[in-house]
């Protein structure tokens, strides 16, 4: 039998536009951002949410998030750096997680947008739950979604998920 899978989709954290000479796919995070990180970490521990398997876009910014949550919360895995997911359409995230191994029972997906608010209406059920129709309208920077699915990561598709919960650094730190 498969054990439940849990897919967390985040957000980078607010990145720097302060030097124009960067290319996007390489600006920094920017103070804001920084700030965050740490909110959303311990917010994703608390939740008992600590990825088992992080894919990481391979942006500065998605990678200096990454790298940040790793300092506030112990025992993350090292993020697997995917070029493919810059920038990512809906479809590639899908393909990506169907070829997860069913090992991994949590997994944290960390990207941009539109490409997330897209791919969790496209996998969400359909069935209302406070909190999710935000997280398909738009991902501010540094939110995370979480959806499960019963089956393995192979049936990851359209209406297969249910959506448990979403976040941002605000009301995080609001409480």
């Amino acid at each position: 039998m498969i054990a439940m899978k849990t897919l967390i989709l985040l957000r980078h954290a607010k990145s720097s536009w302060d030097d124009a000479s960067l290319s996007d796919h390489d600006r920094p995070l920017n103070k804001r951002g920084r700030a965050a990180v740490p909110v959303m970490a311990r917010w994703l521990a608390a939740q008992g949410l600590i990825p088992e398997r992080i894919i990481c876009s391979s942006a500065a910014r998605t990678r200096e998030t990454v790298q940040r949550m790793a300092t506030e919360v112990a025992g993350l895995p090292e993020p697997e750096i995917l070029p493919a997911l810059y920038h990512a359409e809906p479809p590639t995230m899908l393909q990506l997680v169907r070829s997860l191994p069913d090992a991994a029972s949590r997994v944290m997906l960390v990207a941009h947008e539109p490409g997330l608010s897209t791919l969790a209406a496209h996998i969400d059920d359909g069935q209302p739950r406070p909190g999710c129709a935000r997280a398909f309208a738009h991902f501010p920077t540094a939110a995370a979604a979480v959806f499960e699915v019963d089956d393995g990561w192979i049936s990851f598709g359209a209406r297969a998920a249910r959506f448990v919960a979403f976040a941002t650094p605000r009301e995080v730190q609001e409480g």
